[in-house]
């Protein structure tokens, strides 16, 4: 299956050897085959619809195997806490409602794309909270503890690997297992780039997991595709809602990775946005921006 990879890059006409970039968005379809085992790390339950949904759907339609991995349940979210639910003031007890919900809506959202529930994965850590541990809180102890939810642990539920708590190690350990599991040939996940920290967060700890897995089976080389969701007010002005295809950002950093195209059918450009819709809560704060991403096609960042 590695093969299949390897054969679909010539075929995109990259060299990595070289260091050649082609200009413009490449065809990410030659990428995919019945062996890909796709990996979706998303920050928060929507990121994987939004940036994501059609290739989730293609991928299985052609016979693969996907997984998604939510880094958070979505629960530090005031705004959208007080508008759910009519309150001026939220609870801990809220916040970690609010969380539930969100979780349901993903199961939901991903149902409709193709995915069974065993199929998703949540991991349980702090909303609003990965940036801090990557930066202050990544050996432990003392765990961080979400200012939302004024937890400092993952659910006993969602817990992969006893005793883990709030740090950026334990984090790291947990997705590594997940790794171990399932064994991807391909990954999926925000860009460094994205301007909302918990999304630049996580690709620096998948990128860490992945590292410290590939260490340990030296012969698996997992592709990296990311899927960008915040930048500016991109990609609101792009014809939102509108169906229109997506585009690049201008101006984006893209560190000479090369942005790949997937095409989608009207059937999965139809299940992308009820994908979407089901995320009720998160509709109700930004439903515009959410359904921006709505398009005849969705963009990836391969790195090279």
């Amino acid at each position: 299956m590695f093969k299949v990879l390897g054969l679909a890059l010539l075929v995109l006409g990259l060299s990595v050897c070289s260091g050649v970039r082609a200009e413009g968005p490449l065809n990410l379809e030659p990428l995919l085959s019945r062996d890909t085992r796709l990996l979706v790390f998303a920050p928060h339950p929507d990121d994987e619809s939004l940036g994501a949904a059609g290739l989730l759907q293609r991928v299985l339609q052609k016979g693969g195997r996907v997984r998604v991995v939510f880094m958070t349940n979505g629960d530090g979210y005031p705004e959208g806490v007080e508008q759910e639910y009519h309150i001026a003031q939220p609870t801990a007890a809220d916040y970690r409602k609010y969380g539930e919900e969100r979780r349901g809506e993903a199961v939901k959202a991903d149902a409709i794309l193709g995915l069974k529930e065993s199929a998703a994965i949540f991991l349980g850590f702090p909303d609003g909270g990965l940036s801090c541990l990557r930066r202050q809180f990544f050996a432990g102890p003392p765990a961080y503890t979400s200012p939302y939810t004024l937890v400092n642990c993952p659910k006993a539920s969602e817990v992969i690997i006893p005793r883990t708590g709030y740090t950026g190690h334990d984090l790291t350990q947990e997705m590594e297992r997940v790794m171990a599991d399932f064994r991807p040939n391909l990954v999926a996940t925000t860009p460094l780039q994205d301007e909302h920290p918990d999304h630049s967060a996580t690709y620096f700890f998948v990128k860490r997991a992945l590292a410290h897995w590939c260490r340990k089976n030296p012969s698996l080389n997992p592709r990296i595709l990311a899927f960008l969701i915040h930048y500016g007010q991109w990609p609101s002005g792009q014809g939102a809602g509108s169906g229109l295809r997506l585009h690049p950002p201008e101006g984006f950093p893209d560190q000479g990775m090369q942005w790949l195209t997937l095409a989608l059918s009207p059937e999965e450009a139809m299940a992308k946005r009820r994908a979407i819709l089901a995320y009720h809560s998160q509709m109700l704060v930004m439903g515009r921006y959410l359904l921006s991403f709505a398009r005849a096609n969705e963009l990836f960042l391969l790195e090279n």
